[in-house]
């Protein structure tokens, strides 16, 4: 009696590892895009007919899927596998925007504006994706306008991500950059500019001057010692040997405080530019998605008459 239950129960798993519509399985195709979050919403004739007008396609792991300013001609959910969404800034450098998983869906965009892809897709796994055409897709969007809402959530979700990005991203320290590239040459310049434009280098130095005044003034001079008697002529020739070699050590260091703020100057422009760059793309595609929500609304609206 055990092993029937046993058999009965394994045969009753089996049966459930693909969803039922009215009792009978789906096809392959139409259970992968059931197990879809943006696909859930269908019945069964529903899934089957777009089993049918939706591509199945894989990519490897570093597998280009498509890039920046190709065409937008078709939207693509995850089934399988990671897609990492990324961009190049203005230093050539990538900028991950966000790394979609199994249910998750992208490249709307071009496919509702008709425009060229903003981003660049990578599978970061072995991944297996759904591959919808733009006509099928906005055809599907009229159909069905209840996804329609599943859409507009996820614009939403990744403009406030896109935010994020923006206000977290943080540009390198000009400080730093010039610490970690100086020399001990330039090193010791700084210290001995910092030091000599001191008060603390002006009163040791007077201190010095009216002691070596005094002593060779009065004191030697009681003792009948003429070492450096007035006008002090030792003292001239070492005040010129110390501003002669702490002029261009001075000017070593100046150098280096023009290169930082010729740096500075140019790291505020680049700071400048991408917030500029930044704020007309994300007044650009924030025009685009309210004008891609009104055309879904006005969808909506015209099938309810």
């Amino acid at each position: 009696m055990i092993a029937s239950l046993k058999t009965n129960l394994k045969e009753e798993v089996t049966v459930n590892e693909d969803p039922l519509f009215d009792g009978q399985p789906l096809s392959e195709k139409a259970s992968s895009l059931s197990r879809v979050s943006f696909f859930k919403r269908l019945e069964r004739d529903e899934l089957e007919r777009l089993a049918t007008r939706v591509e199945h396609v894989t990519f490897g792991a570093g597998e280009t899927i498509f890039s920046e300013n190709d065409k937008g001609d078709a939207l693509y959910v995850v089934d399988d596998g990671a897609v990492q969404i990324w961009v190049l800034d203005e230093d050539a450098e990538p900028v991950t925007l966000t790394e979609l998983k199994p249910g998750h869906f992208f490249g709307e965009l071009a496919v509702l504006d008709r425009g060229p892809r903003s981003t660049n897709a990578t599978a970061l796994t072995d991944t297996r994706l759904h591959r919808l055409s733009s006509d099928d897709f906005q055809q599907f969007l009229l159909q069905h306008p209840e996804a329609s809402i599943d859409v507009i959530c996820e614009i939403g979700a990744r403009m406030r991500q896109t935010n994020a990005l923006v206000t977290t991203r943080v540009s390198r320290n000009i400080n730093v950059v010039m610490e970690e590239k100086a020399t001990v040459g330039q090193r010791i310049a700084d210290k001995v500019a910092s030091f000599g434009g001191s008060w603390t280098f002006i009163i040791i130095y007077l201190v010095f001057l009216l002691s070596w005044m005094a002593l060779n003034s009065f004191v030697l001079i009681y003792r009948k010692s003429d070492f450096d008697p007035y006008p002090y002529i030792l003292l001239n020739l070492m005040l010129s040997m110390t501003a002669a070699l702490q002029a261009p050590i001075i000017m070593m260091s100046q150098n280096r405080a023009a290169e930082k703020d010729r740096l500075a100057a140019e790291q505020d422009f680049k700071v400048n530019l991408k917030s500029e760059l930044l704020l007309e793309e994300l007044l650009r595609r924030n025009k685009s998605r309210e004008t891609q929500m009104q055309d879904i609304i006005d969808g909506i609206r015209s099938l309810r008459r």
